[in-house]
């Protein structure tokens, strides 16, 4: 599991990945990672390089869309697809002989600008399915696949009351954020992390953009 770009995609946090996977000498064991794994960030467009988008070289090409404003904070892969660039380059140029394929999660990306916070994870308001498990992917040489590694329709995270009215166990405070179902009036409470939810399927079922 790789993250995604929110987390790891400025060089500074690629550069220490890359040396934790280096220290573990794990590489040849490994045919390469997964990304977005739970997440929902956007795929985007591929660009011709990861930094394609950085300094406001090219703001008017499709693959620099920033719904995140990743770009301006400095972090050069501010979609799936460029995430996927920088880090095959980034492990083969700090691993000899490391050439790591990827997989994203497409489970819950199909819309790009639902959150006011990008950093917001938990049962996010407005997502929608994103493209159907396939291997034909943007560029074959580094992605695999698109796959739904979690199951649309399972719980991020409980809101604080269950929706029974008993007090969630295991309430976190990411799960209350303004782009989390249950923190707006009217809206169900979420059940517990994993139990399928239905207003929540129904929402991305609404949204979906598989093809």
């Amino acid at each position: 599991d790789a993250g995604h770009e929110g987390w790891l995609g400025w060089k500074s946090n690629m550069k220490e990945y890359v040396a934790t996977i280096r220290s573990l000498n794990v590489s040849s064991h490994l045919r390469g990672f997964a990304t977005n794994v739970a997440g929902y960030q956007a795929l985007g467009v591929m660009c011709p390089t990861y930094d394609f988008c950085l300094n406001n070289a090219h703001p008017e090409h499709a693959c620099c869309v920033d719904p995140c404003g990743l770009i301006e904070q400095w972090n050069p892969s501010q979609n799936e697809h460029n995430y996927a660039l920088h880090l095959r380059e980034a492990m083969s140029e700090g691993i000899p002989s490391f050439m790591p394929h990827v997989i994203i999660d497409t489970g819950r990306n199909g819309v790009a600008d639902e959150r006011q916070r990008c950093s917001n994870w938990c049962n996010v308001r407005g997502a929608g399915v994103g493209l159907l498990p396939s291997t034909e992917t943007a560029d074959k040489d580094i992605i695999d696949a698109y796959w739904w590694l979690k199951t649309p329709g399972e719980c991020d995270g409980c809101t604080q009351t269950l929706p029974d009215g008993s007090f969630c166990p295991r309430f976190d405070a990411d799960c209350a954020s303004e782009d989390s179902i249950g923190s707006a009036s009217g809206e169900p409470r979420a059940p517990e992390a994993g139990v399928w939810f239905d207003y929540q399927i129904k929402q991305l079922a609404a949204n979906a953009k598989m093809f």
